[in-house]
């Protein structure tokens, strides 16, 4: 299961030390007006990174929003609550990311492809058009991020 993006709106590498997962709309694509996080606030969370092969845009005006996820696959990699500050407006795009835990490269993908607003604000299977899976190690992630440390001879 192969992840394209990794690089961070300010251009670093998300699974870099000093970077990961932030609720912050501007975090992973500058004019998306959509970030994930796992904590409130700006509060970056090192633990964690996200990759990516398509991500949203939204419209409107900046609001934040929880999710429970401790009945999904997120809660086998640590997560029990997805943050999210996005606009609130009509959604363009859809979402296929995956959460990556940085001290054993476990990851969850999660999908949202319907064009329903609420879906990417509240981040929950029981939306009809939304997936949270755990990724099989023998499947992945493919990364930026694991083809660098193969290079280096660490995976």
């Amino acid at each position: 299961m192969k992840f394209d993006n990794i690089e961070l709106a300010d251009g670093v590498s998300g699974a870099r030390d000093g970077q990961g997962m932030k609720r912050v709309s501007t975090h992973y694509i500058a004019d998306s007006h959509y970030g994930l996080g796992v904590g409130s606030g700006g509060d970056l969370n090192e633990d964690y990174y996200v990759v990516w092969n398509k991500w949203p845009t939204k419209a409107g005006t900046l609001a934040n929003f929880s999710s429970n996820v401790t009945s999904t696959a997120l809660a086998g990699i640590g997560i029990t609550a997805l943050t999210v500050r996005c606009k609130d407006g009509a959604v363009t795009g859809t979402l296929d990311c995956a959460i990556v835990r940085k001290s054993d490269r476990k990851a969850v993908r999660i999908t949202i492809t319907g064009s329903t607003k609420g879906h990417y604000e509240t981040i929950t299977v029981s939306n009809a058009s939304t997936t949270i899976t755990a990724i099989d190690p023998s499947d992945g992630p493919r990364t930026p991020e694991t083809g660098r440390l193969i290079n280096l001879g660490y995976a």
